[in-house]
């Protein structure tokens, strides 16, 4: 489990910009520090929208989340952020900042079941508490290291 500082979401609206950068309907957008959500109607759009990554890579935004309401989770996601070389990512802890008060708001819940739906994709159980957002899931280990205790 990890606890991250909470990023919530302030509403925009959806300009001709923001729907050009998936190819499926926008019902809502928001933005956070450094992030658009967007929402789309369900999961099958979600699983099925292809992103404007050459558009989202000339925005001053490092990335773009979508989501959706689930029949199996709380909500479903995806994130692209084409500035930092990253075209979609697998599962995406600080995304969830944003998308854990959006969903919260809106469900009525502190505690919320998520799934990213990348193509590894990654559940994540998240507890959101107003300042912190602390997202608990299975984890794969690609870099492990050592402190040099002299330094500490």
């Amino acid at each position: 489990q990890l606890a991250f500082s909470t990023d919530a979401p302030t509403p925009i609206d959806i300009t001709s910009t923001i729907q050009k950068l998936v190819d499926v309907p926008i019902l809502k957008a928001a933005q956070n520090s450094d992030r658009y959500i967007i929402e789309v109607a369900d999961e099958e759009l979600l699983k099925r929208l292809v992103p404007n990554l050459d558009l989202l890579a000339t925005l001053p935004v490092t990335g773009l989340v979508v989501t959706s309401p689930s029949t199996k989770y709380d909500f479903v996601s995806r994130y692209f952020a084409p500035r930092i070389g990253i075209e979609e990512d697998f599962v995406t802890g600080s995304a969830h900042c944003g998308l854990a008060p959006y969903w919260s708001q809106r469900l009525n819940k502190k505690q919320l079941y998520a799934f990213q739906s990348s193509e590894r994709g990654g559940e994540l159980f998240i507890y959101y508490q107003s300042d912190l957002t602390y997202i608990t899931g299975k984890v794969i280990t690609i870099y492990k290291s050592h402190f040099n205790e002299l330094l500490l």
